[in-house]
């Protein structure tokens, strides 16, 4: 099927998603909840999913969040912002190794419960993002739906409770340091938003995940850093990013998929939130630890999708550059080292049962 003949297949879908979500996120925002443009399309989006009506999320609009959403990150690293930073390395290491111990653990407790086999439970618990997880689960020979599932609940859990915990769980939320005032420039912002598709598409086509989050972030912040006066981000756009995750993550909702796997999604849901409260506990004894404010900590720990932390950051403006170098740093070496941490573990696990009696 063409590009030009799937995109006609899929209009319908893509046109209910837009009736469906936009109408929810301005509910969720009429309510003031928290993050509204992003979990009111998403959770709409994917209860129409699951009653059996197909809805697609528009195309690019992965892409399209992920910039406005770099663009408007990118800002907040001023010169001050970059040495706070560098004072916490301590924390972000010690954070990013907390990562593996958690996922092991969940790992674990989904293999025994679950009855699905170890590769696969491990692929799915380890924190390092959907997409990037699939791959290595399908290079070593792992089940991709169970991985693809678990990352997908998890994720959509995290962005429910995380933000409502701390908006209405009695949590101070200290303002980040440094939040930019910059005038809009319009003459900027356009080139500067184009310019960062040119970037995502190209880092992409080089294999880097993320790409059209992570470029921007990196060359506005050092543009901001070399002292170049970008333009503001306006609210609208930031909600339209919400907007677009919404959908995109309503969309991973499809019915069939989770008929095939009604059995594991129980086991699945368990392990969410085994290692969502584990991350949160982990959270706590990194503010104590270091210092730092506990709302931060939460979102900087918390087992979600990098784009996702980041927006919910943005959004309640606490501790951005911190958020984004916790989970920037988690999910590279994450990404780079779980292959490793996956043959050491088979290793180890030969060796045990050498050592066994009868063996």
């Amino acid at each position: 099927m063409t590009d030009l003949s799937s995109l006609r297949h899929r209009l319908p879908g893509i046109l209910r998603a837009l009736a469906i979500g936009i109408p929810a996120g301005a509910l969720f925002d009429w309510l003031d909840t928290p993050i509204p443009w992003m979990i009111g399309p998403m959770i709409a989006v994917a209860a129409v999913n699951l009653m059996g009506n197909t809805v697609f999320a528009p195309p690019y609009a992965r892409q399209t969040g992920q910039v406005i959403l770099g663009s408007a990150v990118a800002l907040y690293f001023t010169p001050p912002v970059v040495a706070v930073l560098g004072a916490n390395l301590g924390a972000i290491a010690a954070a990013t190794a907390s990562a593996f111990m958690i996922g092991g653990l969940g790992a674990l407790v989904l293999s025994r419960v679950s009855g699905v086999d170890g590769k696969s439970a491990f692929f799915a618990s380890i924190p390092g993002g959907a997409m990037a997880m699939a791959v290595l689960a399908d290079r070593y020979g792992a089940a991709i739906p169970p991985v693809a599932v678990a990352h997908s609940l998890r994720v959509s859990i995290v962005v429910i409770v995380v933000p409502f915990a701390l908006t209405y769980g009695g949590i101070p939320l200290e303002a980040a340091a440094y939040r930019p005032q910059l005038p809009l420039e319009v003459l900027i912002l356009v080139p500067w938003i184009a310019f960062g598709f040119l970037l995502g598409e190209i880092s992409e086509r080089l294999g880097l995940a993320n790409g059209y989050l992570l470029t921007p972030i990196f060359f506005g912040a050092a543009l901001t850093l070399g002292g170049v006066a970008l333009s503001a981000v306006p609210s609208w756009m930031t909600d339209f990013a919400q907007l677009m995750f919404g959908l995109v993550l309503g969309a991973r909702y499809e019915r069939a998929f989770f008929l095939r796997y009604k059995l594991f999604i129980p086991f699945a849901l368990l392990n969410s939130f085994f290692i969502l409260i584990v991350s949160a506990l982990v959270a706590l004894v990194l503010a104590w630890a270091f210092g730092l404010p506990i709302a931060t900590m939460l979102i900087a720990t918390a087992p979600g999708g990098l784009a996702e932390m980041t927006i919910l950051a943005q959004a309640l403006q606490v501790g951005v550059p911190v958020v984004v170098a916790f989970h920037i740093f988690r999910v590279l070496v994450v990404n780079m080292a779980t292959p490793y941490i996956y043959t050491l573990g088979l290793w180890l696990r030969a060796r045990l049962l050498r050592a066994q009696p009868g063996r």
